[in-house]
């Protein structure tokens, strides 16, 4: 049975951090204000490292996204598996 996804939530149910299960970087959403925010952790392998990179989370016609690497991120969110889903880098489990 194919993964229902919702276009549209509330953004709330997302604060928190998210695992990918792909080896990913590590995601974080949080709330500032009125704005969502998404992080990716990036992990330098040599120095061990993180680096954030933070993202305004935006909303359009096709639901919610960020603009990432000059490129459209689109975020899903499956509530029955409580699975963070982001385009181009996959699925995220809450961790």
């Amino acid at each position: 049975m194919p993964m229902k996804e919702e276009r549209y939530f509330d953004l709330s149910v997302l604060v928190g951090n998210w695992e990918s299960v792909n080896l990913h970087p590590t995601v974080i959403i949080y709330r500032n204000g009125n704005t969502y925010l998404l992080s990716l952790i990036h992990m330098n392998e040599t120095s061990k490292q993180a680096s954030p990179a933070t993202y305004e989370i935006q909303e359009d016609e096709n639901g919610y996204f960020i603009s990432y690497n000059l490129k459209r991120l689109s975020i899903g969110y499956d509530v029955r598996l409580d699975m963070l889903k982001l385009s181009s880098l996959g699925d995220y489990m809450r961790n």
